[in-house]
């Protein structure tokens, strides 16, 4: 694969991470106060409609190739929206 290609695929895939963890944040405080149905029918179509968002995105970047760093890179995403841009960890950003 082309190197610009490569990058762009990482990229999206941080960036997916991202917008996975804060869209999780807000799927988790929502369903709190609802019951187990509710639940169970929500956390499908949320991950359903994350998993279809990102290989839409992905075949439009790079026709869906996916390589081992991809995953990593979802992750390191996630990772890194959790530390930076949690309530718990500013505290931690301010000391």
């Amino acid at each position: 694969m082309i190197l610009t290609l490569q990058i762009k695929s990482l990229a999206f895939t941080f960036i997916y991470g991202m917008f996975f963890a804060f869209t999780y944040n807000k799927n988790k405080k929502i369903l709190l106060n609802n019951n187990l149905v509710f639940k169970i029918i929500i956390n499908l179509l949320f991950m359903s409609n994350h998993a279809l968002i990102y290989f839409i995105g992905i075949r439009t970047i790079n026709n869906c190739i996916l390589h081992i760093y991809l995953p990593i890179f979802f992750i390191l995403g996630i990772l890194f929206y959790n530390f930076y841009f949690t309530s718990s960890n500013k505290d931690l950003l301010t000391e």
